[in-house]
């Protein structure tokens, strides 16, 4: 499966489409969602990421999901941990 960084078109939760895409079906509750498109989200303006269509926003949903699945979900570890990811040598 491709998933495309420019779409993300926010729909349901406010969940942006990158992320969604990205989700296992029935791995998340909403509530859990809802932190990761947090975290998400902050980890982006953390970065000073802006435009939507820049490849790194791809990494960045992926890490968040990636430090979501142990069982992790605060909003403000997830972005911690998808920075770390991303920026890491």
């Amino acid at each position: 499966m491709t998933f495309n960084s420019a779409s993300l078109v926010t729909q349901g939760w406010g969940l942006p489409m990158l992320i969604r895409g990205m989700l296992d079906s029935g791995v998340f509750n909403p509530r859990q969602i809802t932190e990761m498109v947090a975290a998400f989200e902050s980890t982006l303006a953390a970065l000073n990421l802006v435009d939507r269509t820049d490849p790194v926003t791809e990494l960045i949903a992926k890490a968040i999901i990636d430090c979501a699945k142990p069982g992790e979900i605060d909003r403000v570890r997830l972005r911690d941990c998808a920075i770390e990811a991303v920026t890491k040598h």
